[in-house]
């Protein structure tokens, strides 16, 4: 049996949890309906039914697509319902508002929002692992504590504006899709990793890198100065993205 890395285990606990937290919100729905001398079983199960559809078809559509306003319409439509519901009295709004939820989990949990597959690159020992260095940026393996007597396998990164620190499984999950932006270890110089057009506009990361094409990834420290400590070429960003990846990460 293959043996999981901390980011899979990482994955597959938090599908559990989301399970578990679907089965005892639905537990409450129930419970709420035998105990409030609710009536007419329509109350219960007419918002309940639309609840679990709209949370497990229409919520997953809206928080993976990549526009803005569709979360918030989605939101906008579940508050919207919940609130008509407990002025008009007419179904449970309640059972509306957990139904939702439960569907919405329980997607989540089953079928997770797709990420790209990562590159197909062998994994090398570390000793093996050769430094990189391109677009002004110096990168060596080294290895961070991380919990006692544990260590995990890290990038020490040079820039112009000095060294820092980047867990592997920090950087695999940056160029998995995972996160849209990596930071340095806990007790390191901060740093960030990140991609032009990722942050929200008028944010430090985004004052910082004015004129660069969308997609470009670049090094930022947070000075004051605020400017970013290195900005990658297309070709050197692709070929950091691939030597990260013949790291392993555990």
């Amino acid at each position: 049996m293959a043996t999981l890395s901390t980011r899979e285990r990482d994955r597959r606990g938090g599908r559990i949890v989301l399970a578990v937290i679907a089965l005892i919100a639905a537990a409450v729905s129930v419970w709420l309906h035998f105990h409030t001398g609710t009536i007419r079983p329509s109350a219960f199960w007419v918002p309940t039914l639309v609840g679990l559809a709209y949370g497990s078809v229409v919520w997953p559509i809206g928080q993976r697509r990549s526009s803005g306003w569709w979360p918030d319409l989605v939101w906008v439509g579940f508050l919207g319902v919940f609130f008509v519901l407990i002025a008009t009295k007419t179904f449970s709004a309640p059972a509306w508002f957990l139904a939702v939820l439960v569907g919405a989990l329980l997607t989540e949990a089953v079928h997770p929002a797709k990420r790209a597959a990562p590159s197909a690159v062998a994994k090398l020992p570390l000793d093996q692992v050769r430094p990189w260095s391109g677009s002004g940026v110096t990168a060596a393996v080294t290895e961070r504590p991380f919990g006692q007597p544990h260590a995990k396998p890290a990038v020490l990164v040079t820039t112009q504006d000095g060294s820092t620190v980047f867990l592997v499984m920090d950087l695999a999950a940056f160029f998995d899709g995972e996160t849209g932006i990596a930071e340095s270890a806990n007790g390191e110089q901060l740093t960030f990793l990140s991609r032009k057009g990722v942050a929200p506009r008028s944010s430090v990361l985004d004052d910082a890198t004015p004129g660069l094409a969308d997609g470009t990834l670049f090094l930022f420290t947070g000075r004051q100065d605020a400017r970013p400590s290195a900005v990658f070429s297309n070709e050197d960003a692709l070929a950091f993205e691939q030597w990260v990846r013949t790291i392993p990460e555990d």
